[in-house]
């Protein structure tokens, strides 16, 4: 008497197709004898229990992708573009402080703009903008809006500043101060501190990473 021959398909680890001697069936539920269906079960628990031994003597890794390898790539790659950014960031606040010049000014306006800080809640803030005027070293006189706004009004029209401004762009301008010069440095900073920490960690791991063997 010969036996059956009973076969499992299998897609990523799931059971797609059941056959018995030939015979086809989409599932177990399909297979009309249940001394078929008990062989087809017992061979499942077979399968998991082989995989699940390899599994434990490969240290769960075997043909797989090393978990801990990815996100240390992951961690040195976010770590290099941070500290990219800083530096690039950096070269160009240094390339900029070069080339700047200065120049006696006036604030004649300060212009009130408001801003939504939160739109979802619809919540509006003022801040204040302002407007200097300078002779540049071309012998032009000159209006410039500064970029750097606050929500405290810090000058007011006839306030006498120095302003700090690109001569091949002389309305590329701020006005000198300690916030003008230390928002130039908020980017880098940021993303400085960030790289270094992203390198730290991936510094940290593979040090007490296990040595594989």
């Amino acid at each position: 008497m010969t036996q059956k021959q009973y076969s499992i398909r299998w897609e990523d680890d799931i059971a797609v197709s059941f056959e018995v001697d030939g015979v086809t069936y989409d599932s177990l539920d399909d297979v009309p004898n249940e001394r078929d269906r008990r062989k087809l079960e017992a061979l499942m628990d077979s399968s998991f229990d082989l995989e699940l031994e390899h599994m434990s003597r490969t240290g769960g890794q075997g043909g797989g992708v090393n978990v801990e390898k990815v996100i240390l790539s992951v961690f040195s790659g976010v770590a290099a573009l941070m500290l990219l950014i800083a530096g690039f960031a950096s070269y160009n606040n240094v390339l900029k402080l070069s080339r700047e010049a200065s120049a006696p000014g006036r604030v004649v306006e300060v212009v009130e703009q408001r801003q939504y800080v939160n739109e979802q809640d619809r919540i509006i803030e003022t801040y204040y903008y302002p407007v200097v005027e300078f002779t540049a070293s071309d012998g032009k006189r000159r209006s410039v809006q500064m970029s750097e706004g606050s929500s405290l009004p810090e000058y007011e029209a006839g306030d006498e500043v120095t302003v700090l401004y690109n001569p091949d762009r002389p309305l590329d301008a701020r006005i000198k101060s300690f916030g003008s010069s230390a928002l130039m440095w908020v980017l880098p900073g940021i993303t400085g501190i960030l790289g270094l920490a992203f390198l730290g960690a991936v510094i940290a791991v593979r040090k007490f990473m296990p040595a594989e063997e």
